[in-house]
């Protein structure tokens, strides 16, 4: 046997006793495909106080669905809004005139994990 043949044998062995240990095991977290649609609602929420206006943002794309668009709905003068988005994982966000003073705000992005049905997601700034 060669001294790379020698070398290589350990790595095949724990190859495939990685694949064989993952068999029947989810591999990781599930990635959303449906095209699915469920309402969201809640409120955006800083430093305790409702926000009296701006934006969210919904972008439920990811790896199996990079063609989907970011939903985006206007934020009541109360601090609520209502969406409607893909169900499983969107990445979420508030615009609006507190994120453009505070830099602790600007950017700030939550997951939510969004259900068949009716939906409840207060964002809460900042993150903690």
């Amino acid at each position: 046997m060669s001294r790379w043949e020698s070398r290589s044998v350990p790595l095949v062995i724990l190859a495939v006793a990685a694949i064989v240990s993952g068999v029947g095991c989810d591999g990781g977290p599930p990635v959303e495909t449906s095209k699915t649609e469920a309402k969201v609602h809640g409120k955006v929420i800083i430093r305790g106080k409702p926000v009296k206006k701006g934006r969210v943002w919904f972008d439920p794309a990811n790896y199996r669905r990079k063609d989907v668009a970011a939903r985006d709905a206007e934020v009541a003068e109360d601090g609520t809004y209502e969406i409607t988005t893909l169900i499983g994982e969107n990445s979420v966000r508030y615009e609006g005139p507190a994120t453009l003073k505070d830099r602790e705000l600007d950017g700030a992005v939550q997951g939510f994990d969004v259900k068949d049905g009716d939906n409840q997601f207060d964002i809460i700034l900042p993150l903690r």
